[in-house]
């Protein structure tokens, strides 16, 4: 998927428009998900997602972004074109697609401050109604999950042992894991891994020296800022256990499965696997 080139006045009074514009979506039966994040720095951000009406150039469905940058629409069967708006940002349009009732697409959506994004939207999964009918769970939201656990290699929760102990948040529940220690269940910089000996605390990345911390994967995205701390991964804690899927701990170098190993993640890192639907 490429863009258009937007712009941001005229996208705003088509937001405006859409308020009294866009229907119940009650009834709606196809599905636009995903995450908005910053082209230069990789990183989820808060913004607006529209699909937009290519013949009346109205929305016909919008949402906020939440503290982690995910959105939600439903639709009906139509041509639409994706949109992202952000303060301070330059809008983004995408070329028309075509989406089918039942038909479910969960994306990846870049925005950038200056000029277009270098990057496309990234498509991470497409399921099309004759399979969104035979499918009692969606096999990709676990990619991987049950040949790492099998490994032996980091702690994998699933959703029976996530909400075995009634927590509410996924900080409350790490606070709870075996070799973590989680002052602040709502602050996820508080992390710290304490299963191995020996833990540095700085490591070489970009040819500089960082400050070592946890990584953070959601969805299998790394979402955190090497480096240092941010606000989104650190409100990651109050995700509600309800929205999550799966949790997966790896506590250093030694536990490090290679599609998440990073030269500057040598104290580990832990991926959410959040719900589908």
């Amino acid at each position: 998927m490429g863009f258009h080139r937007g712009h941001w006045a005229r996208h705003v009074a088509v937001l405006v428009l859409a308020v009294f514009a866009i229907p119940s979506i009650g009834r709606a039966q196809g599905v636009v998900r995903g995450v908005l994040y910053d082209d230069a720095k990789g990183t989820p951000i808060r913004g607006t997602v529209m699909l937009i009406d290519p013949k009346s150039d109205a929305a016909v469905a919008y949402t906020p972004t939440d503290s982690v940058g995910t959105f939600f629409l439903q639709v009906h069967e139509g041509v639409y074109q994706i949109s992202a708006v952000r303060p301070g940002y330059k809008s983004v349009l995408s070329a028309p697609v075509p989406l089918q009732n039942g038909e479910r697409l969960t994306i990846r959506v870049p925005i950038a401050e200056n000029g277009d994004p270098e990057h496309r939207i990234g498509v991470t999964e497409h399921v099309r109604p004759s399979q969104a009918k035979s499918e009692s769970r969606d096999p990709n939201v676990l990619s991987g999950f049950e040949q790492r656990r099998m490994s032996g290699a980091g702690l994998h929760y699933d959703r029976d042992q996530l909400t075995k102990h009634g927590d509410e948040t996924l900080g409350q529940f790490l606070q709870k894991v075996p070799g973590l220690t989680v002052p602040d269940a709502s602050g996820m910089s508080s992390v710290q891994m304490s299963r191995n000996v020996y833990t540095p605390s700085a490591v070489s990345y970009m040819g500089s020296l960082v400050q070592c911390h946890v990584g953070w994967f959601l969805d299998g995205q790394r979402v955190d800022l090497p480096g240092r701390s941010d606000p989104l991964t650190d409100g990651l804690g109050s995700l509600r256990i309800d929205v999550i899927e799966a949790v997966e701990v790896f506590r250093g170098v030694s536990e490090m499965p290679a599609q998440f190993a990073a030269p500057d993640l040598r104290c580990g890192a832990i991926a959410v696997w959040m719900r589908k639907g």
